[in-house]
C-alpha cells in the first residue's frame, strides 16, 4: 500500500511538473525531473516488498534513465552537439519539456505497474504449470529447422551486409519469414528453458547461447540482448536469487561487451580489423558505453516537435504495426493509402523527420515521444499506465499459465529496447509466439487424439475412393 501511495504522489508532482515546465531549456528544470525519476525508482525498488526484485521493471528502468535524461543534464548545457546524433536538427527550446513529458509518461507507467501490488496477490514462487521434454524438443526443432532455411534462403548473408557492407536492414525476402519463426524459437526456448529438469539444461542453454554469438557476430544486438535476458531474470527467478552486486556487475560486463560489439561490428570478423579500430576508439566521457541508448533523446525531440506543428495521428500512426501479424496486409494498406508509409509505422517518423525519405539506416524511436505524437500529454499517461498494467499482470498471471509466462519473460527480453522502440510492443512477435505455443501445446497434448483422427480421415477417403 506504501508503494501504491507514493506513485500516486509521485504521478500527480510529475503532471504538474510538466504542465509547468519551461518552454525553452532550463538545466535546473532538468536536474529536478532526473532526480525525481532516481527517487521514484529507488523507494519503488525499496518498498514495494516483492522478493524477486530482478525483472522487466528494473532493466526498463535503466534503459529509460540511459535513453531521456542523460542528454538533457549532461550534455546539453555545454556539449550540445557531442555526439553527431544531436547535429540533426530540433528544436532545442522542447529539450526540458520534452523531457518533463518523459518523467510524466513514465511516473503513470510505475503507477500502472503497482496497481496490482494492493490487490493482496501473494508473490508468485514457481509456475504450477508443466513443460513437457516433447513439448520442449518441439521448441529445439523448429528452431533449427528456421534457422537452416534462414541460412537457405540468403538471409545469413543479408544479415552479415548490415554492418559489414552498409546494407539496409530494412530490405526483406523470403527468409524475413525464417527469420521471424527462427526469433520466436530461440525466445521459446530461453523462456521455457528452466522448466525443464536441471540435468536438460545444459545442452538447450549451449544452442541458445552458439546462436547469441553467432548473432552478435554479425553486430546484430538486440536479439542477443533479449534473450540474454531472459536467461538472467529467469536464472534468478527460478534457480538462484542474484544478489545486487551480482546484478551489477553483470550489467557493467554487459555493458561493456555490447559497446565493443557497437564499435566493431562494421568491421566483420577481421581481427587485424578489430585491433586497429580499438586502437583508434577512446572513451572520453563515462556515458560513451552507453551512447546508443543515450542518442535516441533525439528522436523525442524530433516527435515533440512534430506534434506541435501537425495534428494528432492516432491509431493511423501505429497502422503497419497493427497489422504486422497477418503477412501481407501492410504491403496492402500501403499500397492503398494516400499517406507515406512513415506516418503509418511507429518507429519510421523520426528517422522520415531527421534522415529524409530515402535513408538507407534508421535513427530508431522513442516510446513517449511515439505516444504523444499519437494521443497527446493525456493520452501519453493512459498508454503509459496500461502498460505498467499489462507488465504487472503478465508477471501474476504467468504463474498459472504458460501464455502469460511467455507473455512476461517476451516484455523481458525487449526490456531494455522498449525505451526507444514503438509504443506497441511488436505485435507481429506476441501473435506468432502465442500462437506457436498453442500450436505446439496443442499437438503434444492431443498428440494421441490427432493420430487417431488422421487415421480414420485416411480411412474414410480409401472408402471413398
Amino acid at each position: 500500500m506504501l508503494t501504491y501511495i507514493l506513485n500516486i504522489v509521485f504521478a500527480i508532482v510529475a503532471t504538474v511538473l510538466y504542465i509547468q515546465a519551461p518552454w525553452d531549456y532550463s538545466y535546473d528544470y532538468c536536474v529536478l525531473l532526473m532526480s525525481l525519476f532516481i527517487a521514484q525508482n529507488v523507494l519503488y525498488f525499496a518498498t514495494n516488498k516483492r522478493q524477486h526484485w530482478l525483472g522487466f521493471e528494473f532493466f526498463f528502468a535503466l534503459s529509460f534513465f540511459l535513453v531521456n535524461f542523460v542528454y538533457p543534464v549532461f550534455y546539453a548545457p555545454t556539449e550540445r552537439i557531442y555526439w553527431s546524433f544531436f547535429s540533426f536538427t530540433f528544436t532545442d527550446e522542447y529539450v526540458t519539456r520534452a523531457t518533463a513529458l518523459a518523467y510524466f509518461g513514465y511516473a503513470w507507467y510505475l503507477l500502472g505497474a503497482t496497481r496490482l501490488l494492493r490487490l493482496q496477490r501473494e508473490e508468485p514462487i514457481a509456475p504450477s504449470f508443466t513443460i513437457t521434454m516433447r513439448q520442449y524438443i518441439w521448441f529445439f526443432g523448429i528452431t533449427i529447422a528456421a534457422w537452416v532455411l534462414f541460412v537457405m534462403t540468403g538471409g545469413w548473408t543479408a544479415l552479415q551486409s548490415v554492418y559489414a557492407d552498409g546494407a539496409n536492414l530494412r530490405d526483406v525476402g523470403i527468409y524475413s519469414y525464417f527469420s521471424n519463426i527462427f526469433t520466436i524459437g530461440c525466445y521459446l526456448m530461453a523462456i521455457f528453458i528452466f522448466r525443464l529438469p536441471k540435468q536438460k539444461w545444459w545442452f538447450y542453454l549451449l544452442v541458445i547461447l552458439t546462436f547469441m554469438l553467432v548473432l552478435l557476430s554479425t553486430g546484430s544486438r538486440q536479439m542477443a540482448i533479449g534473450l540474454a535476458l531472459v536467461l538472467i531474470v529467469g536464472f534468478s527467478l527460478y534457480v538462484y536469487r542474484l544478489k545486487w552486486w551480482q546484478v551489477a556487475t553483470v550489467v557493467a560486463g554487459g555493458s561493456v561487451v555490447l559497446f565493443l560489439v557497437m564499435t566493431l561490428r562494421t568491421e566483420g570478423l577481421d581481427v587485424g580489423a578489430w585491433q586497429q579500430k580499438l586502437a583508434h576508439t577512446k572513451l572520453e566521457e563515462f556515458w560513451d558505453i552507453y551512447e546508443d541508448l543515450i542518442v535516441n533523446d533525439v528522436n523525442l525531440f524530433a516527435l515533440f516537435d512534430f506534434a506541435q506543428e501537425n495534428n494528432l495521428t492516432w491509431f493511423t500512426g501505429m497502422s503497419l504495426d497493427l497489422s504486422s501479424p497477418i503477412p501481407g496486409l501492410a504491403g496492402y494498406i500501403i499500397a492503398n493509402s494516400d499517406l507515406p508509409p512513415q506516418m503509418l509505422h511507429g518507429g519510421d517518423l523520426p528517422s522520415f523527420l531527421l534522415l529524409g525519405p530515402n535513408a538507407t539506416w534508421g535513427t530508431g524511436t522513442n516510446m513517449i515521444g511515439e505516444a504523444y505524437r499519437s494521443f497527446g500529454a493525456v493520452g501519453t499517461a493512459i498508454a503509459m499506465f496500461l502498460i505498467g498494467v499489462w507488465v504487472k499482470e503478465s508477471y501474476y498471471r504467468a504463474a498459472t499459465s504458460p501464455y502469460w509466462y511467455l507473455m512476461y519473460f517476451l516484455l523481458v527480453g525487449h526490456a531494455l529496447i522498449y525505451p526507444r522502440a514503438p509504443l506497441l510492443f511488436d505485435p507481429r512477435l506476441v501473435t506468432w509466439s502465442l500462437l506457436l505455443l498453442l500450436i505446439v501445446l496443442t499437438i503434444t497434448t492431443h498428440q494421441t487424439q490427432i493420430v487417431q483422427w488422421l487415421n480414420r480421415l485416411g480411412k474414410k477417403k480409401e472408402g471413398q475412393s
